[in-house]
């Protein structure tokens, strides 16, 4: 894989995105990883929640702020060498998503990235198994049971037209073989 590269992992909660962006990390220790926690995380510290209950409105419009921030820096900073993996849930339904996904296009188009966006599916029947363990808890992670049903009810995955986009059902999918996926496929694809 060359350098420069953002690969975007979108997906319901519990679908595996930090775990397959670890693995990614793993294998190409020059990509930095931006998990969605990791600029949630800073806000949702100095509230109440319990992994369970929606969020005022208020919470995600300051986690926007943190969001502005780092993508300033990804682009204004961070060297151009630099590869990341970033995740997120984006929803069709939802106009904050859709914009977000624009942002971050844009912050790769204006570090001259490749951009490799990626949807991971995953049967919900597995995603309610997933989304319980413990280790979404210390994450501060939603660990509710029902949320991935009720979002798939709700709406399915933002749909994503980029001629880079790879569709990945990770159901029976270890996250190792989707790491090599992603990485063989991002590295098949030239800068331009």
């Amino acid at each position: 894989m060359a350098d420069n590269i953002v690969i975007y992992l979108i997906g319901y909660p519990g679908t595996g995105k930090l775990t397959i962006a670890k693995e990614i990390c793993k294998r190409r220790p020059d990509v930095k990883l931006v998990d969605n926690h990791l600029i949630n995380n800073p806000i949702l510290s100095v509230i109440e929640q319990d992994g369970r209950t929606p969020l005022p409105q208020r919470v995600w419009d300051n986690v926007g702020q943190v969001w502005t921030a780092v993508l300033d820096t990804m682009v204004t900073v961070s060297p151009k060498h630099f590869s990341f993996v970033l995740t997120n849930v984006l929803l069709e339904k939802n106009k904050d998503d859709h914009s977000h996904f624009k942002r971050i296009q844009k912050m790769a188009a204006e570090r001259n990235a490749v951009f490799v966006p990626v949807l991971l599916t995953c049967a919900v029947e597995e995603l309610a198994r997933r989304i319980v363990s413990p280790e979404r808890r210390e994450r501060m992670k939603d660990i509710n049971a029902e949320t991935p049903a009720r979002l798939a009810q709700r709406s399915p995955l933002i749909p994503i037209d980029h001629e880079n986009c790879i569709d990945l059902d990770v159901t029976d999918l270890a996250p190792d073989a989707a790491a090599d996926i992603i990485l063989k496929k991002a590295s098949s694809i030239k800068a331009g």
